[in-house]
């Protein structure tokens, strides 16, 4: 009787292992799932807050534009933009062209440059 009751506790020591493994089990998937989710989470969170200030930035855009818009027929508009679009001068008019400092034309020559090196 001995060896049959030895047999049933290792048996029954057997299924515990075994239930103790599938929980850990259990519990390291579900741990790995709920991880993950919080971290889709936390990256969608983030790209919202991306997406808000995106918007919010292309609703300026939008206004200015309408406002823009609104102004094209204008005459004044359109002759404001002539001028500063299309250096255009009414008749008559005397333009002056004054040169700009030299330090701030090495500037530019130099920017020039660089891109032709770049390129």
């Amino acid at each position: 009787m001995d060896s049959r009751a030895e047999e049933r506790r290792r048996n029954r020591i057997r299924r515990l292992n075994h239930i103790r493994i599938a929980i850990f089990i259990i519990v390291v998937v579900l741990f790995v799932v709920v991880t993950m989710s919080i971290k889709n989470v936390l990256d969608l969170t983030v790209e919202q807050h991306e997406l808000k200030k995106e918007n919010e930035e292309l609703q300026e855009k939008k206004a200015a534009l309408e406002k823009e818009f609104e102004n094209i027929n204008d005459k004044n508009y359109i002759e404001e933009q002539a001028r500063e679009q299309l250096n255009m001068v009414k008749p008559g008019e005397i333009v002056y062209i004054i040169e700009e400092d030299q330090g701030k034309q090495k500037d530019k020559d130099k920017d020039k440059e660089k891109e032709k090196d770049g390129k």
